[in-house]
Parts: C-alpha cells; structure tokens; sequence
C-alpha cells in the first residue's frame, strides 16, 4: 500500500512543491505507470471501506510477540487506512483499486493530504512474498509518470516480512535515486511497532484482550470517574457548603484567629476557598477570598493581598465575570495604595498588578475599541505576573474575534505568554490556556498550525484539544472557501467532543456543519440531518471548553431584552468571541449579527456595517446604508475573503454607489466587472446559487452612471449572454440591466443606440422591467417622445433625443414589433414612441372596448389585476366622444363600493389619464366627481377588512396598498382643475392632506400641489414645509423654495442640508432650471450643492452647458 503526498482536494489543484514547473496532476492520471488508473474515490464513498470492522478472531498474544497480519485483504486495506488516518494523520483520504484478488497486480492505492498541504500516497499490494525486486518496480511504477496530487511521500505497505537488510540497502538505494520524494517501507514487522501504540485499532481489528496484552507502548487507560456520592452532593446543596462536617470546623478556625492570628487566619480561608472551588461552588469561594484578602490586609500582607486580587481578578476575567472583576479591582487599588505608603518591599509589584487589572477590565467593558491592554502589557519591564497568559489570551481573542488582521501584531506578547504557561503554569489558569495560545499563534504562523494538526491528528494531545484544534481548522478551511474541508474537520471535532464529553460543544459543531452545507452546498433534502442529530446528544451536565460564570449568549439577550446596551454589547463581544474559539460557526454568525444590531440601535453605523458585512447580512446592510444618508460606511477588505463578505460588500457599494468619488468609483466598477467574469466562468467558490457572481454584475450595474466609455462597454458585453432566454423566464439581473442601460444612455451619448438597442432586446424577450422602463420619462426622453403622450400633465417643455433621426426610426420600428407580438405595455411604448403608427388607433379602439365592457363585479369572486390604467392611456388618442364615454365608465367603476380600493384607485388613476386635453365642460364634471374621494366621503371598499392593517398578532398579513381613495381623488381634481377656484380648492385640500397620517395621501397631496400653476401655490410658505417628516413634502418645498430664490433663500439653505438626498437632488434639478445668472441666491446655492457627497446631487447642479 502506498500514502502519498499532494495538493488539497478543495477544487484549486496544486503543483508539484518540490518542482515549481510541474503542471498539475489529474487525480485519474498515474502517468506511464502502467497500473489500470481508475478515477480517485473518497474512502467514505465507497460501502467496503466504510462498513464498519468484523469482529476480530478472539484469542490473546504472548507479551512480545507479533500480531498476524495475514487477517484477509479486506481487513488489511481497512488497518493500513487506519494507521494511515491515525499515525499519519491523512485527512481527506482517496482510494482506487487495480486488478482483482487473486492476480498478481491485486491491489489499493490511497491518498490523504499532511496538515501542510502535501500528499502522501500509501501503495497495498497483496503479496505471497515480498523481494527487493518487488519494492523497486513499485517505486518505479509510481515515479514513471505524472505523480497524483502532487504527492511528496511514497509508502509500501505489506504483510510480509521485510526485515533482511537487503531492503534496507535498496530503499536506500531508491531514495538516493529519487531525492524529490520520501520514500518508505511498511513491512510486518513496522506495522506491528506502530500497531503497539494504537490500542483501539488492535481491539477494533482483534480483540479488546489482545490490545491489553500487545499494545505496550499504548499510555495506561485513565481511571473512570467514580460516581458523585449523591448523599454528601444532597448535604451540601440543602445545609449548605459552608456547614457541612469537613468544611465548617475548618471555618469556624478561621474566623476565631482574624483578630489576634490573621496571617494563619488567611491561610486557612485560602484552603477552604480551593477546596470549594474546585468542587464547583464558585460563590461560596469567592465568600471565602474574600474574608482572605481581608485577614491578609488586616496582618499588614498587602502584597500578599495584591498577588491573590490581582490573580482572582484575571481569573475572573478570564470566565466573563467582569463584575466579580471589578470588585477584586476596587481592593487592589486600596491595597496598592496601602503597599505605596508602608512603602513595602514589592509595593511596584503591587502597583503593576492594579494597572495591569484595571486596564484589562477597562477593554472588557469598552464596546467599541481595544488598547489599554495591550499597552500596559508591553510597558511591563518587571517579572511578568503569574496571571499573564490569562491576559495575554483574553486580549488576543479580543482581537481574533474582532480585529483578525491586527492579531500577528500581538505576536510578542502570545509567544511570551505561551511560554510562561508552558513553564509556570498559575494557579488559577484553566487547563486549555497553553493550546489556545498556540491556536491564537496558528492563526498567522503556518508552521504552528501545522505543528498543532499533526499533533491533533496524530492524537498526541487530549481529546478535548484534538476537538478544539480540529473546529478551529474546520473554520479556517470554511472561510477560504474549502468547504469538503471544513466538513471533515468538524466531524473530526464533533467525534472527539462526544468521547470527551464536551456533548454541548459537539452539537454546536454539527450545526456548524449545516451552516457549511447552506452556504457550499449541496442543497439536499438531508441538510436538516445535522440539526436532528445535534437535538439527540445529551447536553446536561456534560462538560465546556470555556470556562464561563454565565452564559454570555444568555447573558447578551437578557441585557437586549431590560434595554441594557452597554452590558449586552460587552456580552454580545464575549460571546462572538467564544464562539470563534470555540470554532462554532453557527453561534458566530448569530453572535455578530446581534453585535451588529446592537451597534446599529446605538449610533454606531460604521461597526454596524463591518459586524453585517462579515456575517453576510445583505438586508440588513441595505437599511444601514439608507439610514446612514451621506455618510460613507467603511465597506470589508478587498481581496481574498469568504462568498458572503464579498456580496455583502458588493451589496454596501451598490447602496452607496453614489458617494464615492469618481477614481474610487470606476476602481470599485473595475472590481466588479471582473468579480463577475470570473464567476460567470466558474472560478469563484461561493454558494449554489451564484448569488456573488449575481451580486457583482447588480453592482456594475449600479455603478453604470459612474462609468467610463470602455467600462460601460465591458458591462453590456457582461451582461450580453443575460437576454436570451426560454418563455416565462427571468434573469436575477434583469432590474439592475435595464437601469444599467438607461444610465449608459444618459451618461455616454455616444453608447446611447447600443444601450437602448439592448432596453428593446430585453423588452423584445418580455423582462417586464424593461417594458416599464421604456414607458417611464426617462426611457422617453431619449426617445424623443412627445411630453403630451405621457399623460404625466400639462408640462409641455420640448424633449432633446441624443440620437439621430435614422437612429430614432430604427428605434420606433423596434417599438412596432413588440407591439405586433402583444408584449405587456407594448402598446403603450408604441403610442408614445410612434403615436402616429396605424396600428396606435386599432389597438386604443380594443382598450376603449375593453374599459366600456368591463364587467360588473361579482360577488363570488375579485380580479385584483386591472388594466384600466394602460388602456385608460391608449383610449386617450381617440376621439373626444370615446374618451368621454371610457372617462364616465370609470368614474363609474371608481364610485362603486362593490369594487376593492385597488380597482377604484385604478380607475381614478385612469380618470386622469382621459381628462387631459378634454372641453372644460367635461373636466368640470370629473373635477365635481372627484370632490367626495377627497373629503373621504367615498372611502370605504370590498374586503377592506381583509387588505386593511392587520391585527398585530395576526399570522395572515395582506398589503394591497392603502385603502384610502383620498389621495387618488385629489390626483384627478388637480388634473381636471380649470379655474382659479378650483386650483385654489384643490390647493387647500392638498395642504390639509399633508397632516394625514397616511403616507400614500401624504404623497399624493404633494404631487397636487407641484402640478398647479405657479401663480395658485405662489402664498405658500415653503419653510414650514421644510420641516415636514415625509421626504416628498420636503421635495416641494424644495421646488417651491426656487421659485421665489430671493424670499425663501434661507429654506433653499436649510433644504441644501437635508439627510435624505432625493430631496436634494430635486433642489438642484430645480435650481439648474433657472437662468445661470440671473438670480444671486441660486447661484451659490448651485455652488454649494455642486459639492454635495453625493455624485446625482453634483450632476443635477451641473447640467451640460452650465
């Protein structure tokens, strides 16, 4: 059998490291080896490798002699898969098969990878005798050709005996041939030496006796735990710790002797605290340290006191009882002020003990920044105190959990830390300080974490460090994107966390194995299979990596829920980073998401973003940012981080596009378009869905305004292969493509025809966004549509098309042909793009039949998917006496109670469409029948029960909209308005519905009053208007602030300042509409939005020629 040595299995293929030219391996390629080279197979797949051992022939073996290892082929390939998983400490071990039994090239050949990342191949052939001949043919049969995985060691592995030094001289003779590579020979003889030292192979493969009598060399089984005398657990719990017969006397003793002995007195205290300590009643303890530290300071031993504060308060620390801490704080500070005026022989011992304390409790408790810490640490040019690794590895874990990338600066104080606990280990320090330095250590030192997994694996250190070490590694390996990795070293952590008893840590584990399986992939009906397994393992009672006086998950939501912010970010930090100790991802995750949430509530939204970026929180992330208005979150690292960090920050720079500066801008662009390329062309590692490679193409798209010329031209031709697709599909880009294409156009003229080319290509395979883009007035615009064909209202300004008449035809033509395929709004882009087309008459001659036609409303049943407002918008190019009678058809519909508030609000909505352009006569009757929508008269629709606002416990939640007709009224009274009194009528209406504590109207009412003539609004005030909640109100005011620039200037100011920046986007839209020069206020206030954060702001205040 041979083990060899390579790359790792985690999808990147590695060269040879001895030789930097090698090309990389195939896994199914043995070069010219001539041995039939099936493909490599996981030795999990495969049902014979897997199923578990036979019972062992029963019998025991004389101390010193050798185990047979003739035990059939089967079970030999198993044993040298042990030892090789064992000894060797192979993981992701692969296997392939040559030959059946019974031939001569019968055989296995199995793979695993080193902690360093090397292969070693592990060659088995079944031999009746093994010669020197045979050993160099195998040898020369691997090195002959191209080397699996790249593999640095080469082992054969037989039953025989190879003990005749001729073997010796000619695996010499072959290493010297073959320097690149380690060579070795496993013979009977040296499997059975190795065998002595794994008694649970030997008993797995024979029998439990044989492994008593063989396995020599294995470490003596540890003596069970006896079972808690139930009877004195019972005593101390009911009588208490402090009264019962061995403890009581002793106490009593104690506290005779503090007045006249206090010396003797405070060793006798200091003996009954451990002794309760160590049996679990850590409060009657500290009762007991107390009353110690007392005695100590009333005999005048106040560095005696400092050293067992100090210490006590660093333990306390060191299990989150920051509270225990702080109080042992306040008696080092008096005893240091004590030890300073007796002026004691260590009082600057003492004095070092109570900076170094307070400054760790100082970091504990700060919710945002570490550094007192680490500075009192490094100013230290005394002897380190005894507690100091404890502190060493608190701050670093800090550090690890919040700051990674600052940990190697730290190195100094670990490396000193490890070696004091290596040395003189404290009294007080927990078991597991030493490996978590050394874990700490790993996380920037490659040769320490590859020390440490060949130890774990190897199983050279206790169960419960080979748990930890391996959930470390497995969130390592989760991070870089090796996610088969991952999953064999948590079930590595979760194997040895049962066997030592850590069943809570164990289920933790598992969950982190789901977390794995949600983000990697695969997506199966088994995912849930770890939850159930991690809700069967007996958690109570069983033992913790951590040593914690409260749960600080617990801890972190009862300060959440008593609206304690300070306590719970505290916790919330100590529970992040116990889970990232723990390597338990699934409690990171929740951990810092809750940090996140925490920061966000209590104005922090820089932390915010950086804890929501890392746990991949695109939603949350989106609230953030538009929370945030002009203020520019830091966004993650560029560069080599997890899929989900990567979206999250594609997601921020989306949201943010419009607040970097131009370079930083079309740097971000460049990223993406490459982000998405490469995803695009499989070589990124991230979820099934591809949701960063989707992510990445969504922000370009975002960025398009900021683009340059050939980056706008990589992104259509990115987002190319995205428009051909099958009937009644859709791509996840579709939104982000169309605004894309409409921003091009915008932005670079001279790709305005392509850009718009692909809108209609988008439209021609019905996205239905493209279809409303193309109806919408930008989209119109550009396609030189007439401003009457909109139906917007009475703005009749001309529109400028930056394209050509030729281009414009061909563009109109493409508009015919959606139409002639009946896409959905088609006819609507074609009336407005060619209103002159014959086929515009037709097509608004069948929406008129459709309006006249439309049903009554059934009472058994209701069509919420109206069109009245598109063929309100057709009908509008018919004849007056059409218009008229699809204008009383839907102010019919609009006044029927029967009908639910969506189709009255559309038919409103249609109503306004038709009023356009009609006889006064016929607007002054609509304008009359719209006044009982406004007062509300007309308010009440079928299943408003339902569609209304839902009880808040209520499961069933509908949102169709507001209810309100209100709004929609006031809509068409402004449009049907003709005279001075109406506007003037409508005018006060809207200013009374901007109080409605409805949005929708709110929204409305704002609408209204921008659509008057500006000699109706001219006497309203746009100040109070100014300080209005709702963005759109501000909007107006923003607007009606610019009318008058000399009157309102100081509002114009106040607006030029606003958080929300639609509200100063429209004030620079409107203030660049006024003559350059002409008015003085306007002119320094383009000045001043001109240098606005946000980049539409700038532009606005910038139009071309200004």
């Amino acid at each position: 059998m041979i083990v060899g040595a390579g790359c790792d299995d985690g999808g990147v293929t590695q060269t040879n490291p001895t030789d930097p030219e090698t090309p990389p391996p195939s896994e199914a390629d043995h070069g010219d080896s001539g041995l039939a080279a099936d493909a490599w197979t996981p030795c999990d797949a495969d049902e014979d490798l897997r199923a578990p051992v036979s019972s062992g022939s029963p019998g025991r073996v004389p101390h010193g002699e050798d185990l047979d290892l003739h035990v059939g082929w089967d079970r030999f390939e198993k044993l040298v898969l042990a030892l090789s998983r064992r000894m060797l400490g192979l993981r992701g071990m692969k296997f392939r098969r040559y030959g059946v039994q019974g031939q001569k090239q019968h055989g296995i050949d199995l793979a695993g990878r080193d902690a360093d990342g090397s292969y070693t191949v592990v060659q088995c052939k079944e031999y009746a005798s093994f010669t020197t001949q045979n050993l160099r043919d195998a040898v020369e049969e691997f090195t002959g050709g191209r080397r699996p995985f790249g593999a640095t060691r080469f082992i054969v592995a037989t039953s025989a005996s190879t003990e005749p030094t001729q073997f010796n001289d000619e695996l010499h003779a072959l290493q010297c041939e073959h320097p690149d590579l380690e060579l070795d020979l496993w013979g009977s003889v040296q499997i059975n030496e190795h065998l002595r030292y794994y008694a649970d192979i030997v008993a797995q493969f024979w029998t439990r006796e044989t492994a008593a009598d063989f396995c020599t060399a294995s470490p003596p089984p540890g003596v069970p735990a006896p079972p808690p005398d139930r009877q004195v657990l019972a005593e101390r719990i009911l009588v208490g710790p402090l009264n019962t017969d061995d403890v009581k006397p002793i106490l009593r003793d104690a506290d005779s002797k503090r007045a006249d002995a206090p010396a003797e007195s405070a060793g006798l205290y200091g003996t009954l605290a451990t002794r309760l300590h160590d049996a679990g009643y850590r409060s009657h303890a500290t009762v007991l340290r107390r009353k110690q530290l007392e005695a100590l300071e009333a005999a005048e031993m106040f560095d005696d006191g400092a050293d067992l504060a100090a210490e006590l308060a660093a333990t306390a620390l060191h299990q989150g009882d920051s509270h225990q801490a702080q109080i042992l704080s306040h008696v080092l500070d008096e005893l240091a002020r004590e030890a300073a005026t007796a002026n004691t022989p260590r009082a600057a011992a003492t004095a070092r003990h109570a900076a170094l304390i307070t400054a760790a409790i100082q970091d504990a408790a700060h919710p945002l920044t570490l550094g007192r810490l680490q500075a009192a640490l490094a100013n230290g040019t005394a002897e380190p105190a005894p507690y100091q690794p404890l502190l060493v590895l608190m701050l670093a874990e800090y550090t690890l959990a919040t700051q990674p990338h600052t940990l190697e600066d730290l190195d100094g104080l670990i490396t000193a830390g490890l070696a004091q606990a290596e040395e003189q280990p404290s009294l007080h320090q927990d078991r597991d300080t030493a490996i978590r330095l050394r874990l700490l250590r790993a996380e920037y030192d490659r040769t320490e974490r590859q020390s440490l997994l060949r130890e774990a694996r190897q199983h050279r250190l206790p169960g419960r460090h080979v748990a930890l070490i391996s959930a470390r590694e497995a969130r390592r390996c989760a991070l870089e994107g090796r996610a088969e990795e991952a999953l064999e070293g948590w079930r590595d952590a979760v194997h040895h966390g049962i066997l030592a008893g850590l069943a809570e840590e164990a289920a933790d584990w598992l969950y982190a194995i789901r977390v794995v399986n949600v983000r990697y992939g695969p997506w199966t009906i088994e995912i849930d299979d770890e939850h159930r397994l991690a809700q069967s393992l007996p958690t109570t009672g069983t033992d913790r990596l951590l040593d914690r006086v409260r749960d600080p998950k617990t801890r972190t939501l009862s300060a959440v829920v008593t609206n304690r912010p300070s306590e719970a970010v505290q916790a919330a930090r100590r529970w992040l980073t116990d889970s990232v100790v723990t390597g338990s991802w699934a409690d990171e995750d929740e951990a810092v998401t809750l940090l996140g949430d925490l920061y966000r509530d209590n104005n922090e939204p820089d932390s915010a973003a950086v804890c929501y970026q890392r746990a991949g929180k695109d939603e949350k992330l989106k609230q953030l940012a538009r929370s945030a208005g002009s203020r520019l979150l830091p966004a993650a690292a560029a560069g080599e981080q997890p899929w989900w960090v990567q979206r999250a920050r594609a997601v921020l720079a989306a949201e943010q596009a419009d607040l970097a500066d131009d370079v930083a801008a079309q740097a971000l662009l460049g990223e993406m378009l490459d982000l998405a390329a490469r995803g695009r062309n499989g070589e990124l590692v991230e979820s099934p869905t591809r949701q960063l490679t989707i992510q990445a193409a969504k922000t370009a798209c975002a960025l398009a305004p900021r683009s340059t010329h050939e980056q706008a031209v990589a992104l259509l031709d990115l987002l190319a292969p995205d428009v051909p697709r099958g009937p009644s599909q859709y791509s996840h880009t579709d939104q982000a493509h169309t605004m894309a294409c409409l921003a091009i156009a915008d932005t670079h003229p001279a790709l305005a025809v392509p850009a718009l080319t692909r809108l209609f290509d988008l439209a021609d395979v019905n996205c239905d966004e493209a279809l409303r883009a193309l109806t919408g007035d930008q989209a119109q615009r550009l396609l030189g549509a007439s401003p009457a064909s909109t139906g917007q209202g009475p703005d009749d300004s001309p529109r400028h098309s930056p394209l050509g008449e030729a281009d414009l035809s061909a563009l109109r033509a493409r508009a015919d042909k959606l139409a002639e395929r009946g896409h959905y709004l088609s006819d609507v882009i074609q009336a407005t793009v060619n209103p002159g087309h014959p086929a515009v008459r037709e097509r608004a001659e069948a929406a008129r039949d459709r309006v006249l036609q439309r049903p009554e409303p059934h009472p058994s049943s209701t069509d919420l998917d109206s069109s009245m407002v598109p063929d309100s918008f057709m009908a509008s190019h018919l004849p007056t006496d059409d218009r008229k009678a699809c204008l009383d058809k839907l102010l019919a519909v609009a006044g029927d109670q029967r009908e639910t508030a969506n189709n009255r609000d559309d038919a409103l909505h249609g109503a306004c469409n038709l009023v356009l352009d009609q006889e006064p006569a016929i607007r002054r009757t609509a304008f009359r029948a719209s006044q009982p929508f406004v007062s509300g008269d007309l308010d009440g629709s079928r299943l408003d029960e339902f569609t209304g606002t839902p009880h808040p416990l209520s499961t069933l939640r509908i949102n169709l909209g507001t209810a309100s007709l209100r709004g929609p009224g006031l809509r068409l009274a402004a449009a049907s308005a003709t005279t001075p009194a109406e506007q003037s009528w409508v005018r006060d209406q809207a200013l009374d519905m901007l109080r409605s504590e409805e949005p929708a109207d709110v929204a409305q009412a704002a609408l209204a009053l921008n659509r008057l003539p500006p000699q109706i609004t001219q006497n309203v005030d746009p100040r109070p208007l100014a300080d209005h909640p709702h963005p759109v109100v501000r909007q107006l005011s923003a607007v009606l602030s610019v009318r008058r620039p000399s009157q309102h200037a100081d509002t114009a100011q106040l607006l030029a300042a606003d958080t929300d920046v639609r509200v100063r986007r429209t004030l620079a839209e409107a203030a660049a509409g006024v003559d350059p020069g002409s008015c003085e206020e306007t002119d320094r206030l383009l000045d001043r939005l001109g240098k606005d954060p946000h980049f539409g702001v700038r532009r606005a205040a910038r139009p071309p020629g200004r």
